[in-house]
C-alpha cells in the first residue's frame, strides 16, 4: 500500500513540476531519463560486483554489499541523467512557446514518462536492496497463494497501481534487442528484471544476506534426472517412499506436465556465511536466492526458482532432500563445518535447456558447468542423497602429506596445547571487550577481532568479581562446538615446528572430521607480556598462518592458539594446512559442546 502511494505522488509530482515548464522542455527531460537509464543499466551488473567485491567483510562500510545492487543502478541513472541534463541546457539554452494549452498537455505527458523512468529505475533500485520483503509493502514475488498446488513455489505476485517497475523492465528490455541492440541484451539475461531483486531478498525475516561474491561459491558437478527427451513431472516429483508427488508451478503459477530435473551442486565458501548478531556463522539460502535462466525453442528466456535442495541435515554424516513445499522454507547450513556443499533441483521443462545459473545475483554461464551426471531415475538419485556422495561433484580427493605429521594424545595428562570449550584466554571487562567485539546479551562474544593492555585491561582482578561486568566465553551456535589448538613455540604441531616450517603460510588452517568434512579456523588468541590481541570471525576465516600474529623462538612470553567451530558431537582426526597434516589425533579429539 505505502509503496503504490509514494509511486504516485512521486509520478504526478514530476508530471505536474514539467507541466508548468513546456512540452519542449519536458521532452528534453523524458529524452535525458531515457537515455540515463539505459547507459544505468549497460553498467548495472558489473559495476554492482565491483561495489559487492570493494565491501569489507566486517566494519563500517561491509553495510556497501547490502545495497550495492541498488546503489549501483540508481547512482549512475542519477548522475548520468544530471550530466545530459546539463550538457542539453547548454547546447539548446532558449524554449520553444507553445498555445499554453498545448504546452500543459504535452508537457504532462512527457513529465508523466519521466516519472515513471526515474520511479520505475528507484523501485527496481530499493528491491534489490537489503531491506524486509514486508518494506513498504510491496511483494512482486511471493509464495503461490493456491495452497492445493505449488505451494512453496514463487510466482509473479503483486502489481503496483502504476507499474512502474513492470514499465521500465519492458521498455529496456525491448530497447536492448532493439534500437539500442547490444551482444548482451538485457531481456535475454533479465527477462524478469523487476522480480530478481527482491527474489535475492527472500530470506528469514527479509533480512538475510542478498548478495556475494563470485569467489564465494564454487560449481561442482552438475546432473540430471529423467530421461533425456523429458517425462511426467509428477513422475519426477514423486515423494521418496510415498505415493505422493510434490506440487510445483512455474513462475507464472502455471503447472508444469513434462520436464527433466536439472541438479546443481554449489560448495559455499566460509565468506558466503551471514555475518553479524544474528545467524553469524551460518549459510542460509531460499528458492528465491538462486535461480536458474532456461531458453525455450524460440530463443525467449525465462526464469526457474529450485523446486528442492539436497544439504546435510542436523545429524552429522546423514544427508537429506528437502521440498520447497511451504512458505518461508529456509535451508541453513549445520554445524561448523567451514565449506558447506548444497545441491539445487530445477524442474525444467521439455524444449528448454538451462543457459545461466545466478547465485544471489552472481551469474555463472551454461558454457562453466560441469559435464552432467544422469540418473535415469529419482530412486537412483535418492540412493546418492543417503550418503551424500551426490554432493561431491567432480571435486578430486586431496593426497594429504605426513612426513611430518606428529601423533598427538589429548587424553594423556599433556593436553595443555589442546582446549575444548568456549572460554577466553583469559577473563576481560565488559568495557574492554565492547572495543572492537560484538558482545551478545550473555556477555559472550559474538564477532569481532580486538587488543587489549595485559596489565590494565586483562584477567578476573581487571574484569572485576561480578559476572556482569566481565566477558569469558565465545557465543556458539548449539548445534556446533569449539576447539582451540596452542600453535606456541612449544607445541609439538605448533608454528614453528618442523612441520609449519614447510606448511604454506596462505593455505587454510583447518581441521577435519572422521567423516572428511573440514572445519577452517575463525580466530585466534594471542597473549604476551604487554598485549592480549582476539580475533573471532565465523564468516571470515583465517587466509592461513599468514593472518596471524608472529611467533618468535627467542621469546617465552608468547602464547597462541587457533580458533575452530566444529560440529557438535563429530570426531577431530587431524589438523592440516594445506595439504600438510600437522597432527593426527589419537584418539580422536572430541568436543564438549559449549563448556
Amino acid at each position: 500500500m505505502f509503496m503504490n502511494i509514494l509511486v504516485v505522488i512521486f509520478v504526478l509530482a514530476i508530471a505536474y513540476a514539467w507541466m508548468v515548464r513546456g512540452i519542449f522542455n519536458a521532452m528534453i527531460h523524458a529524452l535525458c531519463a531515457l537515455v540515463a537509464g539505459a547507459i544505468a543499466f549497460a553498467f548495472w551488473e558489473p559495476l554492482s560486483i565491483m561495489l559487492v567485491n570493494m565491501s569489507p567483510e566486517r566494519g563500517f562500510f561491509s553495510f556497501i554489499e547490502s545495497i550495492a545492487w541498488g546503489v549501483a543502478l540508481v547512482v549512475p541513472f542519477a548522475v548520468v541523467m544530471l550530466l545530459l541534463r546539463v550538457a542539453t541546457d547548454k547546447l539548446i539554452p532558449a524554449n520553444i512557446k507553445n498555445n499554453p494549452a498545448v504546452d500543459y498537455a504535452g508537457g504532462a505527458v512527457f513529465g508523466a514518462v519521466t516519472g515513471v523512468i526515474c520511479s520505475g529505475i528507484l523501485v527496481i533500485g530499493v528491491n534489490n536492496m537489503r531491506v524486509s520483503t514486508e518494506f513498504l509493502g510491496y511483494q512482486p514475488l511471493w509464495y503461490s497463494a493456491e495452497r492445493a498446488t505449488g505451494a512453496g513455489s514463487l510466482v509473479k505476485s503483486d502489481s503496483l497501481w502504476i507499474p512502474v517497475d513492470s514499465i521500465v523492465a519492458d521498455v529496456y528490455g525491448t530497447l536492448s534487442e532493439g534500437s539500442m541492440s547490444s551482444g548482451e541484451p538485457l531481456a535475454y539475461w533479465y527477462p524478469e528484471l523487476e522480480l530478481t531483486g527482491f527474489a535475492s531478498r527472500v530470506s528469514p525475516g527479509g533480512m538475510g544476506r542478498n548478495a556475494l561474491r563470485p569467489e564465494d561459491f564454487n560449481l561442482l558437478g552438475t546432473y540430471t534426472v529423467g530421461p533425456e527427451q523429458g517425462t511426467q513431472v509428477s513422475e519426477l516429483l514423486k515423494i521418496s517412499g510415498s505415493s505422493n508427488t510434490q506440487r510445483y508451478v512455474d513462475i507464472n503459477d502455471e503447472p508444469v506436465s513434462t520436464g527433466r530435473v536439472y541438479g546443481y551442486v554449489l560448495e559455499f565458501e566460509p565468506s558466503a556465511k551471514e555475518r553479524g548478531r544474528k545467524g553469524a556463522g551460518q549459510l542460509v539460502v531460499s528458492n528465491g536466492q538462486v535461480r536458474m535462466l532456461v531458453e525455450n525453442s524460440n530463443n525467449e528466456t525465462y526464469t526457474i526458482f529450485p523446486n528442492a535442495v539436497i544439504s546435510e541435515s542436523s545429524e552429522p554424516g546423514q544427508f537429506g532432500r528437502w521440498r520447497f513445499d511451504a512458505a518461508d522454507v529456509f535451508i541453513n547450513s549445520t554445524g561448523g563445518k567451514s565449506k558447506v556443499p548444497m545441491g539445487f533441483e530445477f524442474v525444467v521443462p521439455t524444449g528448454s535447456t538451462p543457459v545461466a545459473l545466478f547465485v544471489k545475483n552472481v551469474r555463472i554461464m551454461a558454457d562453466e558447468f560441469p559435464d552432467a551426471v544422469s540418473y535415469p531415475t529419482p530412486s537412483r538419485r535418492d540412493r546418492l542423497v543417503q550418503t551424500g556422495s551426490i554432493l561431491r561433484g567432480n571435486k578430486a580427493e586431496v593426497d594429504y602429506n605426513t612426513e611430518y605429521t606428529v601423533s598427538y594424545n589429548w587424553t594423556s595428562g599433556q593436553n595443555s596445547y589442546v582446549d575444548t570449550t568456549s572460554r577466553l584466554l583469559e577473563i576481560l571487562p565488559i568495557s574492554a571487550a565492547r572495543r572492537g567485539m560484538t558482545i551478545d546479551d550473555d556477555n559472550h562474544i559474538v564477532a569481532g577481532q580486538g587488543t587489549y593492555d595485559v596489565k590494565a585491561e586483562v584477567g578476573r582482578r581487571n574484569a572485576g568479581t561480578s559476572k556482569n561486568l566481565r566477558v569469558e566465553r565465545y557465543a556458539v551456535a548449539e548445534d556446533q562446538a569449539m576447539i582451540k589448538l596452542e600453535v606456541s613455540a612449544d607445541s609439538p604441531f605448533g608454528f614453528l615446528s618442523e612441520g609449519a616450517q614447510v606448511a604454506p603460510l596462505d593455505e587454510p588452517l583447518v581441521l577435519l572430521d572422521t567423516l572428511g568434512n573440514e572445519y577452517e579456523a575463525v580466530g585466534y588468541e594471542y597473549i604476551d607480556s604487554s598485549i592480549m590481541e582476539l580475533r573471532y570471525t565465523l564468516g571470515n576465516t583465517l587466509t592461513g598462518i599468514e593472518d596471524t600474529p608472529s611467533l618468535s623462538t627467542t621469546r617465552a612470553d608468547q602464547r597462541l592458539r587457533i580458533i575452530f567451530v566444529i560440529t557438535d558431537g563429530v570426531e577431530i582426526d587431524r589438523f592440516v594446512i594445506g595439504d600438510m597434516v600437522l597432527a593426527q589425533f589419537n584418539p580422536n579429539l572430541a568436543s564438549q559442546g559449549g563448556g
